[in-house]
């Protein structure tokens, strides 16, 4: 059998501005189980399988670029889990392969794109400046929210509405120069002060929450989704933005193998299993659903 190797690096890379968080709690476990048998449920498809080129009889290589969960994140059996993987390893079946992964460094990532020592990265923002030798097959809508406990007076709240709470961010973040510029705002306007409270990871920042230490968080939204989605009594999110779109990667020469790997993924699309993923770790409003290659997709908060 052919086989996927699918190389994980951290998110220390920066590429989508987002810090690292603590693994997945117990409750988690199930979640993974349930991914698992969607994943496992799904065929290989002859006719798509055949669009791998001939080059690919030996597997070829993914590597992914982010552990934040859910996307991606090793849990306590030290096996990665996540949608992104769940997603690989789904469309690998679609071809007749077999997703493996290993660790790397995202500093090679792209590097190593270029110089074809690997054929795919996954979970890369699709930034247009990236499109120069990479293709995208774009899967998932990114953006940030801010996550309070259920008990917060409102269900929804404006920029101008955080003046006078306290939020917390991960350290090193977009969202700590967004809260760092309306905190100035609110001072500036004569409005409530905004106390803002960095945390070296955003686990510790969800902790602050739902301790009572801060009022909300503001954090990547796969992962305030993800927490939302595990203990839907505890959290909320309260606001959003959707700003940029992931997606994985190919080189511009290697067409038969983008086109390949697009029709396995929408082949996932037409028979619920991306749907049935996304449901299982909470992303259903990241949908992207086309599968389009470099989509010139513009989002705004």
């Amino acid at each position: 059998m052919n086989r996927i190797i699918v190389s994980t690096v951290g998110v220390a890379a920066l590429v989508l501005g987002l810090a690292a968080c603590a693994n997945p709690e117990i409750e988690s476990k199930g979640q993974q189980t349930e991914a698992a048998d969607i994943v496992a449920s799904v065929e290989k498809d002859n006719e798509i399988a055949a669009l791998l080129p001939e080059e690919y009889a030996e597997g070829f290589t993914i590597s992914i670029n982010t552990d934040v969960e859910p996307i991606k994140f090793v849990d306590s059996d030290g096996n990665i889990a996540g949608l992104n993987p769940d997603l690989l390893r789904a469309a690998a079946r679609v071809l007749g392969t077999e997703a493996e992964f290993e660790e790397g460094t995202f500093d090679g990532l792209m590097p190593g794109l270029e110089a074809k020592r690997f054929d795919v990265i996954a979970s890369v923002a699709d930034f247009v400046e990236r499109q120069t030798y990479i293709d995208f097959v774009d899967y998932l809508r990114n953006g940030t929210a801010i996550i309070t406990t259920t008990d917060f007076a409102e269900d929804e709240i404006t920029r101008e509405g955080l003046c006078g709470l306290s939020v917390g961010y991960a350290r090193g973040t977009s969202q700590q120069a967004s809260l760092e510029e309306i905190a100035a705002e609110c001072t500036a306007s004569g409005a409530p002060e905004l106390e803002i409270n960095g945390y070296n990871d955003t686990g510790a920042g969800i902790l602050s929450v739902k301790s009572g230490e801060a009022d909300a968080f503001w954090g990547d939204f796969p992962q305030m989704a993800y927490n939302v989605k595990k203990t839907p009594d505890t959290f909320k999110i309260v606001y959003e933005e959707q700003k940029s779109i992931l997606g994985i990667g190919i080189h511009k020469d290697n067409t038969g193998l983008r086109d390949a790997l697009q029709a396995a993924l929408l082949k996932l699309v037409s028979d619920g299993t991306y749907d049935a993923l996304l449901e299982k770790w909470g992303l259903t409003d990241s949908a992207l659903p086309g599968m389009d290659i470099n989509s010139d997709i513009s989002m705004e908060g």
